[in-house]
């Protein structure tokens, strides 16, 4: 099974390097790298085409730029059209996998029609490891991606058959809705907790304080809330009310929360916490009305 690795970027002259050598020193052989720039206004093409040309030249590298400033999710798309392998493998321009990640993953798309490594380790700025997650991971795949503990593209494999295209709409929580809409089309996901990826935590990062990030899961759960099979409904409540409190809409928050308290599975010692945490957060309250106003 021939894999294509699809690197999407924009600005990142920081990292591309690191990114593009992450990808070709898998253990995996039959691969192809697809980069996807989004309009970059620094040295990324200089970079990409200076340290890889051998690889261009060969094929095993192709280098595609879009024509102006798309946004993350076409450029995923567009190296999907761009690839010619079997499966995809995403990768993001700033983060990076231990070098049988493809080996270890791409077994499973004989059975499943996406694989997922959940994230736990992440490294800043230098590559350094900050911090090595041993958050609890349940082992049905559908509870993670109502509960929104499922989404980071650099974790996520695809049988290229199955892959249904990221929506183009969304800037923010692309990721999510797409295992959303996966599941509910059926698609078989597996979830493993290998811990190849590492993601990296940086001032750049689509940081998870963007406005956009709400507006964006309220948009996903208008739209999908009729769709949720009741035994995870109490989970997807949760999540977005959790996100809402963590921007600081105490008021919409609390409903879903006290929503899915229906279910009593959601009273765990974790979510509890999360929710003496975010929950009472006057200031982030009147900051989003500022904002809003």
């Amino acid at each position: 099974m021939k894999v294509s690795v699809v690197i999407p970027v924009y600005n990142g002259e920081k990292y591309i390097k690191n990114a593009i050598k992450s990808a070709l020193s898998q253990t995996y052989q039959d691969k192809e790298i697809i980069v996807v720039d989004d309009c970059s206004t620094d040295r990324t093409k200089q970079i990409v085409e200076e340290n890889f040309k051998k690889e261009i030249d060969e094929g095993l590298i192709k280098y595609h730029k879009n024509p102006k400033n798309m946004e993350r999710s076409y450029s995923r798309n567009k190296g999907v059209e761009l690839s010619s392998g079997d499966a995809v493998f995403f990768l993001d321009y700033d983060d990076e996998w231990e070098n049988t990640y493809i080996e270890e993953m791409v077994k499973f798309l004989d059975r499943y029609d996406i694989v997922y490594s959940v994230p736990q380790t992440f490294i800043d700025e230098n590559g350094s490891i900050v911090r090595v997650s041993k958050k609890y991971v349940p082992d049905d795949a559908a509870k993670l991606v109502f509960s929104g503990y499922i989404g980071y593209p650099s974790a996520t494999g695809f049988k290229k058959s199955s892959f249904l295209g990221y929506d183009e709409s969304l800037s923010y929580r692309e990721d999510w809705e797409l295992f959303i809409r996966s599941y509910l089309k059926g698609l078989k996901i597996k979830v493993l907790k290998n811990n190849k990826v590492k993601v990296r935590e940086h001032s750049r990062r689509s940081s998870k304080s963007n406005i956009q990030m709400l507006k964006n899961t309220l948009l996903i759960y208008e739209k999908y809330k009729d769709y949720v099979p009741k035994e995870y409904l109490h989970y997807f409540y949760f999540h977005v009310g959790d996100t809402c409190l963590r921007f600081g809409d105490l008021p919409k928050g609390w409903k879903f929360v006290l929503k899915s308290f229906k279910n009593r599975d959601i009273l765990t010692i974790r979510n509890i916490l999360t929710l003496l945490k975010r929950g009472f957060r006057i200031d982030k309250y009147l900051r989003l009305k500022l904002y809003s106003s």
